[in-house]
């Protein structure tokens, strides 16, 4: 089984994204031939994406942007298209791992309809995936590994699915919380990512919250 994981995350180091496809290798059976490619800004050369069409597998991890994917993502996929029906992959399944920073991982639907409508363009079949919501918080963690059980579900739903993957099955979509309440996620967002960020540019919280 030949697997193209592929991080789509236009931040070129220690991005959530990362964390997660690392989490998902780990439970990757042993003996499948995996091809880890990093999309930075530019989409590959038609040499990789060639290569790409000739495996049985794509993964593809990404942050939401605006409710949809981000743009490296959509150009890399507009070129592969062609690639693919030139190879006829009708046997090749695409599944998608989606975070983002809202607390409802439901947030990345939009994102998988368009995953899901490209697949059908381009002749391939739709697996399924992960759509996480508290994504930051997983790059706080840092090391992902259950995230101290914040994100003990998404453990589960990753080794489901890296069970999956050898078979080429589909496994549908799920979509993920973090394993805490809503109004906490607020408090840690506002406390510990948006007001220390508002600290480090210069602005104050009387500014921010004054009338424009």
């Amino acid at each position: 089984m030949k697997i193209s994981l592929i991080n789509a995350s236009p931040k070129m180091s220690a991005s959530n994204t990362g964390i997660l496809l690392d989490a998902l290798v780990r439970h990757i059976a042993a003996g499948h031939e995996i091809h880890r490619r990093r999309l930075g800004r530019k989409t590959f050369a038609t040499e990789v994406l060639r290569e790409i069409a000739t495996d049985d597998v794509i993964i593809m991890g990404f942050p939401l942007y605006v409710d949809a994917l981000p743009s490296n993502l959509l150009s890399m996929l507009i070129a592969l298209e062609d690639c693919l029906k030139a190879e006829d992959c009708g046997e090749m399944t695409v599944y998608a791992i989606i975070n983002n920073g809202f607390y409802e991982g439901r947030q990345t639907c939009i994102a998988f309809e368009i995953v899901q409508n490209w697949c059908a363009r381009a002749g391939v079949r739709f697996g399924g995936g992960i759509g996480q919501g508290g994504g930051e918080i997983i790059g706080v963690m840092k090391k992902f590994h259950g995230a101290y059980g914040l994100f003990r579900q998404t453990e589960r739903a990753l080794i489901a699915l890296a069970h999956s993957i050898p078979e080429g099955m589909p496994v549908g979509i799920r979509y993920l919380n973090p394993a805490f309440p809503r109004f906490l996620f607020g408090f840690l967002a506002r406390h510990f990512f948006w007001r220390p960020l508002a600290r480090k540019n210069g602005l104050r919280m009387k500014a921010l919250l004054g009338k424009a």
